[in-house]
């Protein structure tokens, strides 16, 4: 591994360090008044509180090892004499062992490095918040101090310290490689394992089946980068499972590489891309998982790498049977309540809001994370619940458009909020600093909000989607034409997949859409809009009756201006013009056009 490999791997590990062992993040949670543009009509979703703020009380060491990466980025040598200084100061301060590694593995000091790497477990371990530390970091750590030990030739404590490693977190039990590479290297730094030392280390213990998952997962620790690496990865794990039947490992470790993206898309490609397939895939993982459970049926990655199986498999029963279990086990987990929350949303929708709810109350309000409304929000909308489901979308949609300020442009944020023509772009760059950056200073991030490119996303406008189709359901169509513009005109690209035709009524023999793409309510009191009636399938191309009506809000009005009908190809077969003003009569369509449309103009 080059000097370079590690600058960007040690570093990151005392970044962690440093951020939950030495800073004491307080949040303020005190609630605050949303922050406003004077006359603007700022929509629902700007009119929210600002997100708490962090008051980061940096230690006296902290500020130290600040100052000392900060003066030397682009030379790790020069760094040393400084760090070694905050370590003569605070010798307790794991971050600072960490940062010197960063040269030593470099170098061929077997008992610095193995002192250093000693000192960084041993003092992380002793902080009261070292539970996260180490479970981002141990893996790394133990890794690195079993290669040294293997290569002071102590190899009963090297391979207990890689098995240490493996453990530390199952579901990133690669940790221990520290390498920067993308296949098996065959020279690196002290701190690096190689192949040829995982082979040394297996011909030294052929009949101890940790050897062999060792150099299982050494392998698949590859696999992302290339799926050849897949088979000599199974190939071990398998062995190690024959050796140690007891061990449940092999199995759950197979069934997790199997499910990478890159081994998933060449499995695809040689069954095809189609359910069957997909299923075939899916049935093989899971009987890895089945395997590792019959022998470990308390093992938690395991299960919950089965309930997801069992989710994609649609087979929701089995799946909250195993999310029950690991809710039990550990019910501070905000995402395995939003799993099971799916699992029951096609038969107990309202089940599933109670623990969508249960998991917005464990993971709180964060920017980006608004997977738990949005899921809360189609729940609401199944149950018929418009007003919530409106309420949660606006929620996810605030937490998501805080994104624009550092990844988009005031442009776009101009084409999605026409609201905010009056405001200056610094006045509202700052409302969104303030809002959802409140750490962060203006003038770090304002020249990419001012001038940089306009943010891709699928997720925004789908939120916007959703939201209008809620508020189609509760006859708010103004409301409703809104978002749908709001997501094409902020998301162009995103537009072109859009289905204009969105759907506001159904019986048991019909379909009605509303146009939200010609939808016109600009003008006071009147109200233009294409409605298709469609018989059959949802979704089908044809036949179907499209109408263009006119509604007068304040006469209780409405006439026909066009038609046209169109055969099962979705082809034109005959359409008309014009129509006399009438009344809007009970129970007819016209009734629900003068709700939709009139309801708020």
């Amino acid at each position: 591994m080059t000097i370079g490999s590690w600058l960007k791997l040690l570093a990151g590990i005392a970044i962690v360090l440093i951020a939950t062992l030495s800073i004491r993040a307080v949040a303020d949670e005190q609630a605050r008044a949303p922050i406003l543009i004077p006359n603007v009509q700022e929509p629902e979703e700007m009119r929210v509180a600002p997100l708490p703020m962090h008051n980061a009380v940096l230690t006296p060491a902290d500020r130290m090892l600040e100052e000392a990466i900060q003066a030397n980025q682009s030379d790790a040598y020069a760094m040393m004499p400084a760090i070694s200084r905050v370590i003569a100061l605070y010798p307790e301060y794991a971050p600072a062992y960490v940062t010197r590694l960063r040269v030593l593995c470099e170098g061929s000091d077997k008992d610095a490095i193995l002192s250093d790497i000693s000192n960084a477990l041993k003092f992380s371990a002793s902080t009261e918040t070292s539970s996260e530390t180490l479970k981002q970091s141990a893996g790394s750590l133990n890794g690195m101090l079993a290669k040294i030990e293997y290569l002071k030739g102590d190899y009963t404590d090297a391979i207990s310290d890689l098995e240490k490693a493996v453990h530390a977190d199952l579901t990133k039990p690669t940790d221990f490689v520290n390498t920067g590479g993308v296949e098996p290297e065959q020279t690196a730094s002290l701190c690096t394992w190689t192949e040829p030392a995982i082979d040394a280390l297996v011909q030294r213990f052929p009949e101890d089946y940790r050897s062999h998952l060792i150099r299982g997962l050494y392998f698949a620790s590859f696999v992302s980068f290339d799926v050849k690496w897949l088979k000599p990865a199974m190939d071990e794990l398998n062995r190690a499972g024959a050796l140690n039947p007891k061990s449940a490992l092999p199995s759950f470790f197979t069934a997790q590489f199997l499910r990478d993206p890159i081994v998933f898309l060449q499995q695809a490609n040689e069954l095809g891309w189609n359910d069957e397939a997909r299923e075939k895939i899916d049935q093989k993982v899971l009987g890895y998982y089945n395997q590792a459970l019959s022998i470990d049926p308390d093992l938690i990655s395991a299960l919950k790498g089965r309930a997801l199986i069992y989710l994609d498999l649609k087979q929701y029963m089995k799946a909250i049977d195993d999310y029950d279990k690991i809710i039990s086990a550990d019910p501070e987990d905000w995402i395995d309540y939003h799993d099971r929350g799916l699992a029951k949303m096609s038969f107990a929708p309202y089940e599933a809001i109670s623990d969508f709810t249960a998991a917005i109350n464990i993971e709180g309000r964060e920017l980006l994370k608004s997977s738990d409304y949005e899921a809360r929000a189609d729940a609401y909308m199944q149950t018929r619940q418009w007003d919530l489901a409106i309420e949660d979308l606006t929620t996810a949609i605030s937490l998501q458009i805080g994104s624009i300020a550092m990844l988009g442009n005031v442009r776009q944020f101009r084409d999605i909020y026409p609201e905010y023509a009056a405001a200056s772009d610094e006045a509202i760059w700052r409302k969104l600093n303030q809002t959802f950056y409140p750490d962060m200073k203006y003038e770090d991030f304002s020249q990419q909000f001012l001038t940089g490119r306009p943010l891709a996303s699928t997720t925004i406008p789908e939120l916007y989607l959703k939201r209008s189709d809620a508020y189609l359901h509760r006859k708010d169509w103004s409301r409703a034409s809104t978002d749908f513009r709001r997501a094409a005109n902020g998301f162009p690209d995103y537009a072109s997949t859009m289905d204009r035709w969105r759907q506001f009524s159904q019986t048991y023999d019909a379909n009605s859409y509303i146009d939200m793409q010609t939808f016109d309510d600009a003008h006071n009191g009147s109200v233009k809009v294409w409605i298709k009636q469609a018989n059959g399938e949802r979704d089908a191309p044809g036949p179907y009756k499209a109408f263009r009506f006119e509604l007068n809000c304040g006469a209780a009005q409405i006439r026909t201006l066009a038609w046209a009908e169109y055969d099962a190809s979705g082809t034109l077969v005959k359409s008309g013009q014009g129509g006399r003003w009438g009344g809007v009569y009970p129970n007819t369509l016209g009734e629900i056009l003068a709700q939709g449309a009139c309801g708020t103009s």
